[in-house]
């Protein structure tokens, strides 16, 4: 089963409306797997916005810093806060859990990251990886971020099934360099992107009760 690819619009508008339908308890707890239809930067909910050569830029719900889009499977995830904890923290914890499982059942070890710290000053997401990221060996591999209501949430995410270093240096003005030493791709740890999907789905819809949202 493929993933869709929606245009960066879209693809907020659904993912928010998504949280407002569950807070109303007009729906069921849900997650969504998608992919972007041109390269562009999800800005955090509360960041301002940088001209970087034309790109185009869309402004996520959730908070966090830039994530750059286009080479990745993003995945949003609305539930019910008192099935999850009440705490962001544990949200982030028990969907790295899911996370760290699949992995693993594809040979490769992934670190939670625990840093609590804001990076609201750093503007893209990779400077540092904070609580509930996933890193290899330093880089890293599933970025996160999330949106409360009173009684749902949005959490948001994205892993890179590949990655053009090149292109990316030239988009964000950052040395190539300093991008291979942060960020890690399903290509470069030699993962198969449908592989990474049967796990992850069968996990979100196991571990989770989660019901796939088209």
């Amino acid at each position: 089963m493929k993933v869709e690819i929606c245009s960066p619009q879209e693809n907020m508008k659904k993912d928010e409306e998504a949280l407002l339908k569950l807070e109303r308890g007009e729906s069921l707890p849900s997650y969504r797997l998608y992919r972007w239809d041109r390269i562009c930067l999800s800005l955090g909910h509360f960041q301002k916005e940088k001209n970087l050569s034309g790109l185009p830029v869309v402004r996520r719900p959730t908070g966090g810093g830039a994530l750059l889009h286009g080479w990745d499977i993003s995945f949003s995830v609305v539930d019910r806060k008192d099935r999850w904890g009440t705490k962001p923290s544990r949200i982030y914890r028990r969907a790295s859990a899911i996370f760290e499982e699949v992995f693993s059942q594809l040979g490769v070890r992934v670190k939670m990251e625990r840093f609590k710290g804001g990076y609201l000053d750093r503007f893209f997401c990779f400077w540092v990886p904070t609580l509930g990221e996933l890193t290899c060996k330093g880089r890293k591999v599933v970025a996160m971020a999330m949106r409360t209501q009173r009684r749902a949430f949005l959490l948001h995410g994205s892993v890179y099934v590949d990655f053009d270093y090149e292109e990316a240096s030239r988009l964000l003005r950052i040395p190539k360099e300093f991008l291979e030493s942060r960020i890690i791709s399903l290509r470069e740890m030699d993962i198969k992107e449908e592989e990474f999907l049967n796990l992850l789905r069968e996990k979100l819809s196991s571990a989770l009760g989660l019901e796939e949202r088209v």
